[in-house]
């Protein structure tokens, strides 16, 4: 109850900032008159209007001094990347790394004001990704909305070793269950050019932002992308499908841990990516059968775990594997040197 009342109270949140970065981008100014008690009173005497006192945000330095302080005070995760992008996403900056070659740069009241109204975004917890809109996923810079599910960097890992043992100058056909924004299969199809691809997601607004991101970097005549809750077997209309390979970084977070994560995610985001069941392994147990059923031979999965989940993976298909006609063969590392990813073929 306590995390359906603060997703609720969040929504109502999400509401408000996304009116008001609306309005900003809009260039419509939406004076908010803030009083202090000790300022102001009935009569309006005596007391200085906050909007009126004197300010050092009138340049950039002054505005990611201010911001940063408030968001180490209020315990901001990564307070300096958050002002930093913010500051670089208004003054329309190539990457949050230029920032500090305009520091003595004055900024508009419309870029003041921007930058204010995202900055109060962030205190209310909201992903960064989802104020600034946008996010660079590997080369690829990508839409974001909420409440789809924020690509993270072990993703980009995942790929990165897709990657490196595809062979790019062959025709593979895969499948991506789950495609949130469409990260993965279209970092795919960027790099593999004979490649094409079905992308699935239960949620609308995941099949919309990944149907949108692939025709924004011109991918979308070799990605067909379908609404479908896995439960047992793929959509009808894919049941004679046979896929070179599946990838998918589905949920995999014990159900149990859910209201235990950081507000950015259990309140923002969309728990049906995030909720694995009991033991987090629900719908990874489907992608298994799933697996055996539309893998062609030789064909391979890959998958996005936690990092209890390999060791648990491999024993069920030591147990399972002859009949599913898969095959466990590694566990890789991420970059923290945890158990990560792993690779499965399809044998028979």
């Amino acid at each position: 109850m306590i995390l359906s009342s603060s997703r609720a109270a969040a929504r109502l949140r999400l509401t408000l900032c996304s009116s008001r970065l609306q309005a900003s981008c809009a260039g419509i100014r939406e004076p908010i008159k803030v009083c202090a008690s000790n300022s102001c009173t009935a009569g309006g005497g005596g007391g200085v209007p906050l909007a009126a006192q004197p300010t050092n945000t009138t340049t950039v330095r002054g505005a990611q001094e201010k911001w940063l302080q408030r968001f180490q005070s209020e315990n901001i995760p990564e307070p300096e990347t958050s002002i930093s992008n913010i500051i670089a996403h208004v003054l329309e900056l190539s990457g949050p790394g230029d920032v500090g070659d305009h520091q003595n740069s004055s900024l508009s009241e419309q870029q003041i004001r921007k930058i204010e109204e995202m900055c109060e975004c962030r205190l209310a917890r909201m992903p960064l990704q989802y104020i600034i809109r946008e996010w660079d996923f590997r080369d690829l810079t990508l839409k974001m909305i909420p409440p789809v599910f924020i690509p993270r960097p072990e993703t980009e890992e995942l790929v990165e070793l897709i990657l490196q043992q595809m062979d790019s100058q062959k025709e593979t056909f895969f499948l991506e269950i789950g495609s949130g924004s469409g990260a993965i299969s279209l970092s795919i199809l960027k790099h593999v050019p004979k490649s094409s691809g079905i992308a699935i997601d239960q949620s609308r607004l995941a099949c919309e932002l990944t149907r949108e991101n692939a025709a924004a970097v011109g991918l979308d005549s070799r990605l067909r992308i379908f609404k479908h809750k896995l439960i047992n077997d793929l959509p009808d209309t894919l049941a004679g499908e046979q896929f070179d390979m599946i990838v998918s970084n589905p949920p995999y977070v014990p159900s149990v841990l859910l209201p235990t994560l950081e507000p950015e995610i259990k309140i923002y985001e969309d728990l049906r990516a995030l909720d694995g069941g009991n033991d987090g392994l629900t719908v990874i147990k489907a992608i298994l059968r799933i697996a055996s059923k539309h893998l062609t031979k030789d064909g391979v999965l890959w998958l996005e775990v936690d990092i209890s989940h390999p060791p648990v993976i491999e024993k069920f298909l030591a147990q399972h594997g002859d009949t599913m006609g898969l095959r466990f063969v590694a566990s890789y590392k991420d970059l923290f040197q945890k158990d990560r990813f792993v690779e499965i073929v399809k044998s028979c």
